[in-house]
């Protein structure tokens, strides 16, 4: 069973036999908003198990852009019904879940072989950056809003607190958000995450998009001053 629920997987050239690798590792997603929903459902999907933080609670609004979540989910904690919908796609993973705000007590809660930053909060953004890079956690961050989108993999070479003047943060309460650029954002974190679970050389420039437009843009890191490539 298991073996037929993942064989396309194991097709694609670059992934092979190596998938069932990532079949023994743990990430997690913080932020159970667009991106997090569905960075959480292609890992769980895969294979791979996860750790899903976020103390808040689903509104109407967030069913526009939060595709695990139903209409039957209002005023419900997020982690807890990611959870029960995460588990009901692929119960052969191990799903935990944490109703939390992240402070010095609670951020070792991040740890796992991989942390998926999709809060789209500067502030704690910043407090997981400097718990992965002390921990040596390899660490993706995202943003998006409106129509744009920013994703960085932060390792043991940068911290996010480094390339600070170039990180965007703007709300999605202000900004709006498509469901476009959800997916976009989504389908290159779990692209990225797939070589850093792989050990494999992944690229450490910045990507940011505009779906609307359709432009993309690769930009070398170099410490709060970007190279353009």
């Amino acid at each position: 069973m298991a073996t037929k629920r993942y064989s396309r997987h194991e097709l694609v050239e670059q992934i092979g036999s190596k998938a069932q690798d990532m079949r023994t590792k743990t990430v997690t997603v913080l932020g159970l908003g667009g991106v997090g929903t569905v960075v959480a459902e292609i890992l769980v999907r895969s294979g791979i198990s996860v750790r899903v933080i976020d103390k808040g609670r689903i509104l109407e609004e967030d069913l526009q852009r939060s595709f695990l979540f139903l209409e039957d989910d209002i005023n419900k904690f997020k982690a807890k019904q990611a959870k029960k919908r995460l588990e009901a796609i692929n119960p052969n993973v191990t799903v935990r879940a944490f109703h939390e705000d992240l402070t010095s007590s609670t951020i070792y809660l991040v740890e796992a072989d991989l942390v998926i930053d999709c809060s789209n909060d500067l502030e704690v953004s910043s407090a997981v950056d400097k718990y992965c890079f002390k921990k040596k956690i390899p660490l993706i961050y995202s943003y998006v809003a409106g129509t744009k989108g920013q994703v960085f993999i932060i390792d043991k070479e940068v911290s996010l607190a480094q390339i600070s003047d170039y990180v965007e943060n703007h709300r999605i309460s202000q900004k709006g958000i498509m469901q476009a650029t959800i997916h976009m954002a989504a389908s290159v974190i779990v692209a990225k995450a797939a070589k850093l679970l792989l050990g494999m050389a992944h690229e450490k420039n910045m990507l940011s998009f505009d779906i609307w437009d359709f432009t993309f843009e690769k930009s070398q890191v170099k410490k709060n001053k970007i190279g353009k490539k």
